[in-house]
């Protein structure tokens, strides 16, 4: 098999697994988030309930600790596209996992030794 070959496979099974993640993803992460969440307060470690007065208070302590309030919005929010549920998400990994694999081939073509 050629190298081109492998290299076709293995987008295919990046797109599979793409599809695939968001129907066998948890619903209840336990990401930094949670944890942050949990440790204030905010949130119940096992559950997926979040109070949102003490999630605020537990942001505006961190902020006050740290004094650092730097926010960024996300381009695709919690893995998914508003409005579009399951579909949504499938199509927000899909775009992601295109773009790494696309960043992925430029690194490696502009990394290559000029004989390969």
């Amino acid at each position: 098999m050629e190298k081109k070959q492998y290299i076709m496979i293995g987008i295919a099974i990046a797109l599979v697994i793409a599809v695939a993640a968001p129907f066998i993803a948890s619903g209840n992460p336990d990401g930094l988030e949670s944890a942050f969440f949990s440790i204030h307060g905010a949130k119940d470690f096992r559950g997926d309930e979040l109070d949102e007065d003490a999630a605020e208070a537990a942001e505006e302590q961190a902020i006050a600790i740290t004094g650092n309030d730097f926010s960024f919005d996300a381009p695709l929010p919690d893995y998914g596209i508003e409005g579009l549920d399951k579909p949504g998400e499938v199509l927000a990994v899909v775009i992601g996992t295109l773009l790494m694999l696309i960043l992925v081939y430029g690194v490696a073509r502009m990394t290559a030794r000029p004989d390969n």
